[in-house]
């Protein structure tokens, strides 16, 4: 196993364990971070390690129970990795499970993470946080 495929997955093992401490540790401090931009918790580009989590870690944890983020496959080319699984929890206000697969896109540099581009289908994400609200007709009416 590479180097770099090694540091990403202290990330997502730290992640597993709940240690803030190790993901900040893990983050370079010249940082690109990118979550998908239907992403609930998306924000723009988050240049700071500190901003990873206060704006993600930290939410995902008061909105999903046993959220979960589990590669188990990865590509790499060079200093870069890419890492396919899959996102799941329940999330608290609704009660609905969810369960997404995934694509994240890592560069390593000096050791750390220094960039991170996430891909999913944030629309099971956002299924899952929704309340359902209406009548029962999930559909639009064809005919008369």
């Amino acid at each position: 196993m590479s180097k770099a495929v090694q540091i990403v997955q202290a990330f997502y093992d730290a992640v597993s364990r709940a240690d803030a401490a190790t993901v900040v540790s893990l983050l370079h401090p010249d940082l690109h971070w990118t979550e998908a931009e239907g992403f609930p918790y998306y924000s723009g580009t988050w240049r700071r390690p500190q901003e990873v989590l206060d704006k993600l870690l930290v939410p995902l944890a008061r909105d999903w129970i046993d959220f979960s983020a589990v590669a188990d496959d990865f590509i790499v080319e060079g200093d870069r990795v890419v890492s396919l699984g899959v996102y799941s929890g329940v999330n608290k206000a609704t009660g609905k499970a969810m369960r997404a697969p995934f694509a994240h896109v890592w560069r390593v540099a000096d050791g750390k993470l220094a960039r991170f581009d996430m891909y999913t289908d944030t629309l099971l994400i956002d299924r899952a946080m929704q309340q359902r609200h209406g009548g029962g007709n999930d559909g639009a009416q064809i005919g008369s």
